[in-house]
């Protein structure tokens, strides 16, 4: 049966993604899924993107992939985010640059999308917004499952029958049940802001259809560490924490 794996918001966390990594091939996956927001806040982002790529994770874009291409959005970046995006440009390759910046706005594969902020393929977006409208979110997409990021955060909304129902999603096993519609934001590996700091992904059954959530502790201190050895904004450093 095909097991695949989901993450978002690596942002340049090379500690944190390393340990995911590992995680994952103890899960045995087949394919991988990145949605979006490699770089950004985190120290290592030219290393982030030469992990996932040797490793043959797809990856969609992120806001913060937009931002390296289209300075009217990068405006509306808070200042410390927008500084430490125009470093990210300078210590990443023309190569990689041009690869981040050609990364579709969503990825549908194994009868699942893929997006970074909300379906059908919007990368600037964010789920919490739309909390009172998600009737009209489910109806803009035609899979069963769709997998979004962006947040940071983690959680899922079901849809049967045009009844709409909002749940959490925790550590472990959350069976996606056959026949009713599932959206779930799967959290971020680089900088989590669910309140628990350790790297967060999904690995899916395809053919049991249960979510196993991964809570995967890293280095905090030594990304942390970096961060403030760099001379980046030592509140992306804190909020690792």
């Amino acid at each position: 049966m095909t097991r695949i794996a989901i993450m978002s918001d690596v942002h340049g966390n090379f500690e944190a993604l390393k340990e995911v990594l590992a995680d994952m091939d103890r899960q045995s996956v087949d394919a991988a899924y990145c949605l979006g927001d490699m770089i950004g806040y985190g120290p290592q982002p030219q290393e982030c993107v030469d992990l996932l790529r040797g490793r043959g994770v797809e990856c969609s874009m992120g806001n913060h992939e937009q931002g390296l291409i289209n300075i009217h959005y990068l405006r509306g970046f808070n200042q410390p985010a927008a500084d430490m995006l125009r470093r990210t440009r300078e210590m990443i390759s023309e190569e990689t640059y041009e690869w981040l910046t050609s990364r579709p706005k969503s990825i549908v594969a194994h009868g699942c999308r893929f997006v970074h902020g909300l379906p059908p393929d919007s990368i600037t977006e964010y789920l919490w917004k739309y909390r009172d409208e998600m009737a009209g979110i489910f109806a803009r997409y035609a899979e069963d499952v769709c997998f979004v990021g962006h947040t940071h955060d983690l959680g899922r909304y079901t849809s049967l029958r045009g009844k709409v129902a909002r749940h959490a999603l925790p550590e472990g096993e959350t069976v996606l049940e056959d026949g009713v519609r599932h959206l779930v934001n799967i959290g971020a590996v680089g900088q989590p802001r669910d309140g628990n700091n350790r790297a967060k992904y999904g690995v899916l059954d395809l053919g049991s259809r249960i979510l196993t959530m991964r809570f995967v502790p890293y280095d905090i201190k030594k990304t942390a560490d970096l961060i403030i050895a760099h001379g980046f904004h030592r509140g992306f450093a804190d909020r690792l924490w």
